[in-house]
């Protein structure tokens, strides 16, 4: 199977290229101002998925079985830093990638995100009505609608959570990002009171290439781990896992304490309920998570001065972490 994936430059799109590449598929990695680079993959370009000509030219040219579209501004604060931009690239391209795999028999899917929700009731099923938040949550909310509206029958929308997992360069995963903290003496705050599901990203990817084999799963659907979690018991259970002593790492707060939290959801657990029972791939637990997770690079010599633990690095999936 040809399967082009957008945004194979960051966290999410790199790993489904390897995991389509690992399944025996044929990849067109497409990134942003510049190719990415990643082992196996033959073709990788740099490209401006805003351009709707060349967004055409290529599928017309390829004709791909699949189509996986990570590419996003992933955040509140992407999307409010520039709003015009947010709308074309979360919501506009994902249009027009569907109306052109309508066009080309061609399967979609389209990563989506829990912060459609505006997290009052938490353990959301994918039938519930999305009410976001903020703008990075309007415009993926938008975008779902036009996928299914023009690729119900051939399209699959997939809501998914805060990623975590080992990236290349150590600063991508949400352990990463706490560790690059810590090593800099800087505690996490981490809200007791904003409940998530972390998903591990090779798990993740490893469900979006098994959607695209299957013709007869698209549609709406929810994926994360098995767990849903307050940010701050993320930190701690981190933390534990690799041996460090997390009450002088994670201090815990609470919402109120912090005027802009307003404009975050609350909770946003997930229901996988019908997906889980559909997919070969079976969702994660939290430890089942924690135990994929590497020491990032750079903070090596920090984790054995602090645990007097020796860190041993190891090859994972031909990658070493």
């Amino acid at each position: 199977m040809k399967i082009v994936v957008t945004g194979a430059s960051g966290f999410l799109g790199r790993e489904v290229c390897l995991a389509a590449l690992r399944r025996g598929h044929e990849v067109i990695a497409l990134g942003g101002s510049r190719a990415p680079t990643i082992p196996g993959v033959k073709e990788a370009r740099a490209f401006d998925l805003c351009s709707e000509a060349a967004v055409e030219s290529l599928l017309l040219e390829e004709f791909p079985q699949a189509v996986v579209h990570c590419a996003a501004l992933p955040t509140i604060e992407t999307c409010l830093a520039d709003p015009a931009k947010a709308r074309a690239l979360n919501t506009e391209v994902p249009r027009k990638l569907a109306q052109l795999c309508f066009h080309v028999g061609a399967k979609l899917v389209h990563l989506s995100t829990d912060t459609v929700f505006d997290g009052v009731a938490g353990n959301y099923q994918p039938t519930d009505q999305p009410a976001p938040l903020n703008l990075y949550g309007e415009t993926k909310a938008a975008a779902e609608i036009e996928v299914l509206r023009f690729g119900r029958e051939h399209a699959a929308v997939l809501r998914t959570s805060p990623i975590i997992g080992n990236s290349p360069g150590g600063d991508r995963g949400l352990h990463e990002r706490l560790f690059l903290a810590w090593k800099e003496g800087r505690p996490a705050a981490l809200f007791t009171d904003e409940i998530r599901q972390p998903v591990e990203v090779s798990n993740l990817a490893d469900v979006t290439i098994e959607l695209c084999e299957r013709a007869n799963l698209s549609g709406l659907y929810h994926w994360a781990g098995t767990e849903a979690l307050s940010r701050h018991e993320i930190g701690v259970r981190i933390a534990r896992h690799f041996g460090l002593e997390a009450e002088h790492l994670v201090t815990a707060i609470s919402r109120a304490e912090v005027p802009a939290a307003s404009a975050r959801p609350r909770d946003l657990s997930l229901r996988l309920h019908p997906l889980a029972g559909k997919l070969r791939t079976a969702a994660q637990s939290f430890d089942e998570q924690l135990a994929a997770l590497r020491v990032p690079r750079g903070c090596e010599a920090w984790v054995e001065q602090v645990t007097g633990r020796k860190v041993v690095r190891r090859l994972e999936k031909g990658i070493d972490f």
